[in-house]
């Protein structure tokens, strides 16, 4: 026999001991929230007992709140080597695994840890986000439901659902599911905020606003809570006191580059539009990547009028997934202004039919360059646009929406609203007159013929209020009965031009207030915009809120009367609509009633009428 060394042992229970008092140590370190000095524990135990599983556990959940997810990953796989049905073990692996992207794993893994342990909360809460990651929103919310049925008193499990829900576009459900959030633990600021921003996308900003109050008693130095708070006051038109609340936040921080945007959006709300673009220059140099702020400054400008700076912005318009129009490409390459010798163009439309009615008010200057250089033109627009187009620009071919993917034989496309800047990018290039749509003469001549059986006086078309009256979108326009002042005078024939469901509003002042509003029978103002617009033209004179109606009365040279905001930025630093010259624009300071641009009007109507 080898001779025993001096020093050494045949005992094995004594590295098994050193490394469980080690372990101890560890898990002191561990529940004290020392996570560097657990995991060295840990390791110098493993050293002394590579095969221990408690330190492989408990070493891979200290290396997962270090933010070492590739060790921890590792660390739980040597321990699920060992033994497979730990189910604590497999959500540590599944965790690692979320951190590192790889979600397909991790879905897996905490499947298994599910598998072992059906009421494994934690488990099931970060599968739940994990699906969410992977963009298996439905999934995501399937499981944060089934966690909620398992721990019915978990607030976290509401909120989380209560974010879920409002990322899949459920408001209401999503308003449910926090409200219980703060049911169950009234203490946690995260639901009050979150709640509140659902009310605030949901119509209901007043109560946003108490919830944004009590958040900020609950923490008055949360950002998100001053968010709310402020867009809550911004909807509620209450535009010095969201100003106060942005600056408050600039205040605390003057690097928030959001807080300077939001600040020139209420400042641009009160046409304080030089302050405004001061502000979304300051977000811009905080932070140049984010669109948003170049679009709003490009708003800004255009108000100010500043065309040529304000159209380069507008481009910022295109972006993400919040953008206000998406990117899209028709042709091999963007067209900026080259010529169009044998090539063809496709324009396609953006954003609703005023805005698509208002850009065509370029067609003619891109369509005649293309008839001189030997080029073709394509529109696209709204499918109920299509035959008024077709007979308005002849030369160009007409296509629907949607029609035309990627086409390689289309050499160049651009976006109807990026024209002004090509060809408006100074007052001198807008026309002196309108008219640049063309209803059919013979429709026209009818529907005149018919409102002059009416009887005598000014024949006034009348297009009150927009057809999305949200709670929040209502004080901006009138009631039908705002316009009172013009109703049964036998010098005015009012015909309606609103284009939705109104008979119950037409029914109820011509019963009650004698009104006298007459609506053309047969007609779709909805649909048929080509007989729309020819409605719009029979008129002598039309009044419009600042929706469609508007841009299709000044697109066919119709004598218009529109309200809207003071400093509109369609306005372009103007007291009126360039687009259209027979329009008359009566702006509304932020802070004074409505009916007073109302009055204004009413003013003006009557004096056309008195001398028709």
């Amino acid at each position: 026999m080898p001779a025993k060394l001096a020093g050494t042992t045949t005992n094995t229970a004594a590295p098994k001991k050193n490394a469980n008092e080690l372990i101890q140590k560890g898990m002191l370190a561990h529940r004290q929230g020392k996570f560097a000095d657990a995991s060295k524990a840990y390791e110098k135990a493993l050293k002394k007992a590579p095969k221990e599983l408690a330190a492989l556990n408990l070493l891979a959940d200290a290396q997962l709140n270090l933010g070492k997810n590739a060790r921890a990953l590792e660390t739980a796989h040597k321990a699920i080597a060992l033994k497979s049905d730990m189910p604590s073990t497999w959500m540590v692996k599944g965790s690692a695994q979320r951190r590192l992207g790889k979600y397909d794993d991790a879905i897996t893994s905490l499947e298994t840890a599910l598998e072992l342990k059906p009421d494994y909360t934690d488990a099931l809460m970060t599968l739940a986000g994990t699906l969410r990651d992977a963009g298996q929103l439905d999934a995501a919310i399937e499981a944060y439901e089934d966690l909620v049925e398992i721990a019915p008193e978990m607030a976290m499990a509401y909120y989380n659902l209560g974010n879920a829900l409002h990322a899949d576009g459920q408001g209401d459900e999503a308003v449910f599911a926090f409200e219980s959030a703060i049911e169950h633990d009234p203490s946690y600021v995260p639901s009050f905020i979150n709640l509140a921003g659902v009310l605030n996308s949901g119509d209901r900003a007043e109560d946003a606003l108490a919830l944004s109050d009590k958040a900020l008693e609950l923490l008055p130095s949360s950002r998100s809570a001053m968010i709310n708070r402020g867009n809550s006051l911004k909807t509620l038109v209450r535009f010095d006191e969201a100003e106060a609340q942005y600056r408050e936040l600039i205040a605390l921080n003057g690097a928030d580059a959001t807080a300077h945007d939001l600040l020139g959006t209420v400042l641009q709300g009160q046409a304080r539009i030089e302050e405004a673009i001061a502000e979304y220059r300051v977000a811009i140099d905080l932070d140049g990547k984010e669109g948003l702020y170049k679009g709003d400054l490009s708003i800004a400008l255009l108000a100010n009028g500043s065309l040529t700076e304000g159209w380069k912005l507008y481009e910022a318009r295109f972006g993400g997934g919040d953008a206000l129009v998406r990117q899209r490409r028709i042709g091999l390459k963007t067209w900026q202004g080259e010529s169009l010798a044998g090539k063809t163009l496709y324009i396609w439309r953006e954003q609703g039919v005023g805005d698509d009615v208002r850009f065509a008010s370029c067609f003619n200057d891109i369509v005649d360059r293309a008839k001189e250089e030997g080029g073709k033109v394509l529109i696209e627009t709204d499918p109920r646009l299509m035959t008024l187009y077709e007979r308005s620009f002849p030369f160009a071919e007409i296509r629907a929406e949607g029609d035309v993917q990627f086409d390689r034989d289309i050499d160049y496309d651009i976006a109807a609203g990026s024209l002004p800047g090509l060809v408006r990018n100074n007052l001198s290039q807008f026309p002196s007159t309108g008219g640049y749509l063309l209803p059919k003469p013979d429709q026209v001549a009818q529907l005149r013929a018919e409102i002059d059986a009416l009887g005598g006086g000014l024949k006034v078309g009348i297009a009150w209020r927009s057809r999305n009256m949200t709670a929040n979108r209502r004080r901006f326009y009138t009631e039908l009965e705002d316009w009172k002042a013009l109703f049964g005078k036998s010098n005015i024939q009012l015909i309606n031009l609103q284009y939705d469901t109104v008979d119950e509003e037409i029914n109820d002042v011509n019963s009650r207030l004698d009104a006298q509003i007459h609506q053309v029978a047969g007609l779709d103002l909805m649909n048929d915009l080509d007989s729309a617009a020819a409605l719009t033209a029979a008129m002598d004179v039309v009044i419009s809120a600042p929706v469609s109606v508007a841009d299709i009365a000044g697109a066919v040279g119709s004598r218009c009367f529109a309200y809207g905001p003071h400093r509109h930025p369609m306005c372009l630093g103007t007291d009126h609509l360039p687009w259209y010259p027979e329009t008359t624009w009566t702006g509304k300071v932020w802070n004074a009633p409505l009916q007073q641009s109302v009055d204004k009007i009413v003013q003006e109507v009557t004096q056309l009428a008195s001398t028709k």
